[in-house]
């Protein structure tokens, strides 16, 4: 199979200082890219010289030689990851949306976590006002058109349209804890007809917050009813697996 490389285009993804904030946050030392595309993880990381050990996986896309990464192996996301070393955190950006088996791959990335580790997932975000308008006019959200026609490895091909409500049981699911939204730096709606559609919801949002029988329940609405969770393109979550050694 053809391994196609591609060099660093970054930071053109408003996503990108969120993820290596969060590493920063949480004094990653040992990260494992998955999958790790174009490389820009690796780049970023070594550009800054934080001293991050970055491993990569992936499958159609490659990073260069030079990329920052210290080992790379060829593996399909929609199958168990093989037996590694457990990593402070596993990256999986822009990727959770075009696997057939997303359940997999989270469950596989606990696998290759440390106990308390990080994992930090991003893609983008269905739930804001232009991408539910689309889906009611037309059937699909923005970026979710039907693959008729296309190949796998050789087009781009989504599968699940994630919200944060839909990654967060998923996450759940699977045995992740402390699952947070974080905020990204981007140019939210400003016409006044997306925050009057969204009215409702965010009322409701609210009206489940004060219902809430527990703090955990009670920051699930918090966050769904935030501005990137109703408006934001992108979703940045992370969660924490296991706990960590006393």
């Amino acid at each position: 199979m053809e391994k196609r490389t591609n060099y660093p285009n970054y930071p053109n993804h408003p996503y990108y200082p969120v993820v290596l904030s969060i590493l920063q946050e949480r004094n990653a030392q040992t990260v494992l890219d998955a999958p790790c595309g174009d490389g820009w993880l690796g780049y970023a990381l070594k550009d800054k010289k934080s001293g991050v050990t970055v491993d990569g996986a992936c499958l159609w896309e490659f990073p260069p030689a030079d990329g920052g990464y210290r080992n790379i192996i060829e593996h399909d996301l929609n199958k168990p990851m093989p037996e590694t070393q457990q990593y402070d955190a596993v990256i999986c950006c822009e990727a959770i949306h075009s696997l057939s088996n997303p359940g997999c791959a989270v469950a596989s990335f606990a696998g290759s976590l440390r106990p308390g580790g990080t994992v930090i997932i991003t893609t983008p975000n269905t739930w804001y006002m232009r991408s539910r308008l689309q889906f009611f006019l037309r059937g699909f959200h923005s970026g979710f058109r039907p693959a008729i026609g296309k190949k796998p490895g050789e087009d781009y091909i989504t599968y699940f349209p994630f919200t944060f409500g839909l990654l967060h049981q998923l996450l759940s699911h699977h045995g992740y804890s402390d699952i947070r939204l974080h905020q990204v730096n981007e140019r939210k709606p400003m016409r006044w007809i997306e925050h009057i559609l969204a009215l409702p919801g965010q009322l409701y949002y609210r009206l489940k917050h004060r219902q809430a029988k527990s703090q955990e329940e009670a920051h699930f609405w918090n966050q769904s009813g935030s501005r990137q969770s109703v408006h934001g393109r992108w979703l940045v979550v992370s969660a924490t697996y296991g706990s960590a050694a006393k």
